[in-house]
């Protein structure tokens, strides 16, 4: 018969596996850009991570509303619309990205915002 573990080696084994976890656990990166959106779609590259599985894009907020998108594509556009904006408001987009890529912004009437 199998013997299952005493409490002190299942409790290391937890600690352990949430140490790794913690280790391996990519932190990201957020910028954000400020602007009047003139009614267009906003897109966004969203490349692949060398040598990964994954793309750069981790979340995307425009004024506090988490944008709900597919994030495992190449290339993401967004319609503010779809969300109740309407063309000559003003947006804050918060882009939260991989520390070790960079998406790129294409709209017009947005300026990164600098701390």
């Amino acid at each position: 018969m199998r013997q299952l573990l005493t409490p002190k080696q299942y409790i290391f084994t937890i600690v352990f596996g949430l140490l790794l976890n913690i280790g391996y656990a990519q932190k990201t990166k957020t910028t954000y850009y400020v602007g009047v959106w003139d009614g267009n779609m906003i897109q966004i590259n969203n490349p692949n991570v060398v040598g990964k599985n994954s793309f750069c894009v981790k979340k995307i907020v425009i004024n506090g509303k988490k944008i709900k998108t597919n994030y495992k594509i190449g290339g993401i556009e967004i319609n503010p619309e779809e969300f109740n904006f309407k063309p000559e408001d003003e947006l804050l987009i918060q882009i939260d990205s991989k520390k070790d890529c960079e998406p790129t912004f294409h709209s017009k009437g947005f300026k990164l915002q600098r701390d």
